[in-house]
């Protein structure tokens, strides 16, 4: 099974032909302090498309709200931006206007796994035992049951389940699948 994220391009020793053609997408996230005073600021997870970009806002029973996340086709650069938490921001006070009174406690960037129509890669390869699970984008936390429920048929009954078949590897040419993401040293 190969689920690397988006490292399941750069494993050395795979061959080529099914080597997946999983890019880098770079999304920054960031997470907000509520005090309690603000208690309870916000409820239910809040999901929305503003000025063109998806943001989404989920309050944490810890009093914690972590808003997200860009998508920048960045390469392999994790660097956090001012730029991006600006937009987060931005986006998230559309929506909710007093959460740029909240203290900021964190920012990070990380890298989704993206196939070259951002769905999913699943299912069997051209090496016999290999099975991708990879590729889910931004998507990738809301898919993980489904993911596992997919996999764990194909594994214990040797086939991929009808749900599934859209998003086999197969549906990429060779050409494609061959392309190998440079990484920095």
């Amino acid at each position: 099974m190969l689920a690397a994220g988006s490292l399941s391009g750069r494993l050395p020793g795979l061959p080529d032909e099914v080597v997946p053609p999983v890019r880098p997408v770079k999304g920054q996230v960031l997470r907000l302090a509520v005090p309690a005073a603000y208690a309870p600021f916000l409820t239910r997870t809040v999901r929305a498309v503003v000025r063109g970009s998806h943001v989404y806002l989920v309050p944490r029973e810890n009093g914690e709200l972590v808003v997200g996340a860009t998508s920048e086709e960045m390469g392999w650069d994790t660097t956090v931006t001012a730029g991006g938490i600006y937009e987060l921001l931005r986006d998230a006070h559309e929506l909710v206007p007093g959460i740029t009174e909240l203290p900021l406690t964190e920012t990070r960037a990380g890298l989704r796994p993206a196939s070259p129509d951002n769905a999913p890669l699943l299912g069997p390869t051209a090496l016999p035992g290999l099975h991708l699970a990879t590729g889910h984008h931004r998507n990738g936390v809301l898919l993980t049951p489904v993911t596992g429920d997919v996999m764990a048929e194909l594994l214990t009954t040797g086939e991929l389940p009808e749900v599934a078949r859209p998003f086999t590897p197969h549906r990429f040419s060779s050409a494609a699948v061959s392309v190998r993401q440079e990484q920095p040293a």
